[in-house]
């Protein structure tokens, strides 16, 4: 099957492991993902539904073949663009990253470097996978910015984090994610750290976004 006619993402018997340490015992690893299995086929939206600590994240990080600190994928395949990305190499993955596929997390302001202007972090990943010239990166973060309904779509660019609502940062972030035309976007529940209004608010903008 070629490239064009695989499905965008196949994850097939997916395991994931964690260390613990119980108190007053030795370090022991735990499955936390146990034989996990979907499909997305291209153009279409996936949502995991569970309650916390149910693995969603660790599930979704997966796709970018990435385990946060204690936590190991054990086993499966991780199929992007047909490409088992657990079987790759390191330079592979560096390029699937912010390339292929992109992450929004649950707190932009986490995520955005305080000391660079959002701009500089938004084109960042469309310039280095060299998707993009800067100039061309730039125009299309501006685009994306009008799209996501911020102020001053011109402009905001050249603001730091701090200068920007949580609302308004965490549009920044998918910009952020949008901007290199990446096959795949994780978002990681991208709306937990904002009020109801504003969490509406996002979700329509990132809707319209998609379009």
């Amino acid at each position: 099957m070629s490239e064009a006619d695989a499905p965008l993402v196949e994850v097939r018997d997916l395991k994931i492991g964690a260390t613990v340490y119980p108190p007053g015992e030795k370090p022991h690893e735990i499955e936390i993902v146990h034989g996990v299995d979907f499909t997305v086929e291209r153009g279409k939206v996936l949502g995991l539904i569970g309650e916390s600590g149910a693995g969603k994240s660790t599930i979704g990080l997966a796709t970018l073949a990435y385990g946060r600190g204690g936590v190991e994928i054990t086993g499966g395949e991780v199929r992007v663009n047909g490409r088992d990305i657990l079987k790759t190499s390191w330079r592979d993955v560096r390029a699937l990253r912010g390339g292929e596929v992109t992450y929004v997390s649950q707190s932009a302001a986490a995520s955005f470097n305080p000391a660079k202007k959002i701009m500089d972090q938004v084109v960042e990943a469309a310039v280095e996978h060299k998707k993009f010239s800067r100039k061309e990166a730039e125009a299309r973060a501006r685009a994306l910015f009008e799209k996501l309904g911020l102020p001053e779509p011109d402009t905001i660019g050249n603001r730091y984090p701090h200068q920007v609502s949580g609302g308004q940062l965490q549009r920044c972030m998918t910009a952020l994610a949008l901007c290199p035309e990446p096959d795949l976007v994780v978002f990681d529940e991208p709306t937990t750290a904002l009020d109801v209004t504003t969490q509406i608010d996002v979700l329509m903008a990132i809707k319209e976004a998609l379009r």
